[in-house]
């Protein structure tokens, strides 16, 4: 057992931003878990009525805890809630969550969705959510194939109906970024589309080479899942600690001392300001971490 904190201690603690990873908190709302996930769910639930607060409030951070230790408990019960967060308008779940949406949001819509994949779908489906939300759901549809939890036909048809579909601009990675989870499930039932979609030039080969889903065929259909396996563990959160307190946005406490020499003053909370610059060079890196990803799918095959 942790250090003993009332349960109204440990939410506080999680309100403010202030540089240091709450972990004595957090493995304290571990242990209490069926207590505090009424609160964590409340959190959500604030932050959906009203986004444009914890936005505009730069040290608001307890909506981000929450969504990480109700992805950890796998809680049914913030499945929609997450869903409707991460379908807003594009660039308020970004300014909300930064890169939790990039990086978490796949398995923690998996871990919360209790076998049940259809609000998953619809998240993929909303053309008004940000086009890397979309993608996250369609990665978690591929995870869930992985997990036994979605059948792969049903999956594949639901990738084959999006990419005959006007789902984004035409300078989108949307259908490269499908593609590439598409490749893992053998796709054999739906490569017609596929060649049409590079064709039409849908599918950037610089991301996906044609020549993957010819190795993909060959391979046979679990070499592509264990893949999915492999990644979906990744990132699966079941030691909260090591995946939360490594976050660019946390420092060392003995780092947290004003003038300590090692005091970084860059680093920041994973939200993005509303400056325009730091969107672009957000945008921009989230490009290359997708180009990288497309490079180690394509050299380890």
């Amino acid at each position: 057992m942790t250090d003993t904190f009332e349960l109204n201690e440990i939410l506080e603690a999680f309100k403010r931003h202030d540089g240091a990873y709450k972990q004595a908190e957090v493995q304290a709302a571990v242990e209490r878990k069926e207590e505090i996930t009424p609160y964590l769910l409340r959190i959500l639930e604030n932050t959906l009525a009203n986004p444009h607060a914890y936005i505009e409030d730069k040290d608001a951070f307890d909506h981000i805890y929450a969504l990480m230790l109700l992805g950890h408990f796998k809680e049914t019960a913030a499945h929609r809630l997450i869903v409707d967060l991460f379908g807003l308008p594009p660039d308020i779940p970004d300014q909300l969550f930064g890169e939790v949406g990039l990086c978490n949001l796949p398995v923690i819509l998996v871990s919360t969705c209790g076998g049940y994949i259809e609000k998953i779908k619809a998240l993929a489906e909303n053309r008004n959510a940000d086009t890397h939300v979309r993608t996250s759901a369609l990665n978690a549809l591929a995870f869930a194939v992985a997990e036994g939890i979605a059948e792969r036909e049903d999956v594949l048809a639901f990738y084959e109906k999006l990419f005959v579909r006007d789902e984004a601009e035409d300078t989108s990675d949307f259908w490269s970024l499908m593609a590439m989870f598409a490749v893992d499930l053998f796709p054999v039932e739906i490569m017609d589309t596929i060649n049409q979609a590079y064709e039409n030039e849908l599918i950037h080969p610089g991301m996906i080479r044609y020549e993957d889903f010819e190795n993909s065929l060959a391979e046979g259909p679990e070499k592509g899942l264990e893949r999915l396996r492999r990644e979906y563990r990744q990132f699966l959160l079941e030691d909260i600690h090591r995946e939360m307190s490594g976050w660019a946005c946390f420092r060392p406490v003995s780092e947290k001392r004003r003038g300590s020499p090692n005091h970084d003053q860059s680093v920041v909370p994973l939200k993005n300001d509303n400056n325009k610059a730091s969107v672009k060079k957000k945008k921009a890196a989230r490009r290359k971490r997708k180009m990288a990803k497309a490079s180690k799918k394509k050299n380890r095959r």
